[in-house]
């Protein structure tokens, strides 16, 4: 980073003030409520009225609007140069609070496994006001002395290969099923049980699940370390979205191993997913996977383009085209996202023609 861009950075980020940085955790302490009203308004909305609709909206885009205000917020803390403690805590609480959606799902299904259903929302309330607390009582007066360490190159390379295994074997494959949910239930049913013989075989499950346990081990060991440095919004989406990445999969390894298969003893297929028969609309539960499942595609998508633009800056390709390669890929993974989601919420295509 020359002076001059550096210079620019630290301007820029100047031009957010201490109590800016206590949105991302307040926000997520709020997450749940849009979601409760988005709720509240479907019935309504369902007949027709207006103000029901436009209620459902809002609050539906409220909701997603947190992890974006998130990552937004993080974005001038990652340009600060020499962070005092308050910034450094700052940065990482905002990076976590993208995960707001995942992390509500989460604490949902192990509350429900608790017996204590109810007091998710107020869980996270007191979790995430901590968060903001602790900000706000951080020291913001001197730079924090950070300890020189070597780069994770050999993780960084175990974590980059790896990754792509799983995009290769698994990933491409899973969401390509979900995909043939617009063709309805009994397509992706079908899909599903030819691709489980090899998912869930007694040589490629354990090594599926090995290997996404090293990625949200490593993924997040790495982040940890990347918060400590000064970086631009491409690499801070990098960071977020494989935070979020970690907590969602974390969600999604507790639902299907042991919600579904060992507490529940159900299949954790299609119908699971979509939470049947209520679905993900109408039911008051279900509705906080709608968020959850949406930017999880998103980011299961985007991150290794991320990652890519990192590999092809080091190679001596022209920043231009190496931040549009996260660019285009974040736009392919929305629209990918958004079919998957309309697919899920019910939105069939007849192929046939007829």
């Amino acid at each position: 980073m020359d002076v001059v861009s550096q210079d620019r950075g630290e301007a820029r980020a100047g031009a957010i003030t201490p109590v800016t940085w206590l949105l991302p955790p307040l926000a997520a302490a709020l997450y749940p409520f849009p979601l409760m009203s988005f709720h509240q308004a479907v019935p309504a909305a369902a007949d027709g009225s207006v103000l029901a609709i436009a209620i459902a909206a809002i609050s539906l885009a409220l909701a997603f609007a947190v992890p974006l205000l998130a990552l937004a917020v993080s974005v001038p803390l990652f340009r600060l140069t020499s962070p005092t403690a308050a910034v450094l805590l700052a940065r990482r609480v905002a990076i976590f609070a993208v995960a707001a959606p995942p992390l509500f799902t989460l604490i949902g299904v192990v509350c429900f496994l608790a017996g204590v259903s109810a007091i998710d929302k107020w869980v996270l309330a007191v979790f995430w006001g901590g968060l903001a607390i602790a900000i706000a009582r951080s020291d913001n007066q001197r730079p924090v002395t950070l300890q020189e360490r070597a780069p994770l190159v050999r993780l960084r390379w175990a974590h980059g290969i790896v990754a792509l295994g799983f995009i290769v074997t698994y990933l491409s494959l899973h969401l390509g099923n979900h995909l043939l949910g617009l063709a309805g239930n009994d397509t992706h049913v079908a899909v599903m049980k030819v691709l489980r013989l090899f998912y869930r075989s007694t040589v490629f499950e354990p090594l599926l699940i090995a290997g996404t346990v090293f990625l949200i081990g490593s993924g997040l060991v790495m982040a940890w370390r990347q918060t400590e440095r000064p970086c631009d919004g491409f690499r801070a989406f990098q960071i977020a979205s494989g935070v979020y990445l970690a907590v969602a999969i974390t969600s999604h390894l507790n639902a299907v191993l042991y919600l579904a298969r060992i507490h529940l003893h159900i299949e954790s297929d299609w119908s699971f997913g979509i939470g049947a028969p209520a679905g993900l609309i109408r039911d008051a539960w279900n509705i906080r996977l709608v968020p959850y499942y949406l930017l999880a595609v998103v980011a299961v998508i985007a991150h290794p383009f991320a990652g890519m633009r990192i590999v092809a800056l080091a190679h001596g390709t022209r920043r231009r085209l190496a931040d549009g390669l996260v660019l285009w890929g974040t736009a392919f993974a929305v629209l990918v996202a958004i079919v998957i989601m309309l697919a899920m919420c019910g939105m069939r295509v007849n192929f046939s023609g007829s």
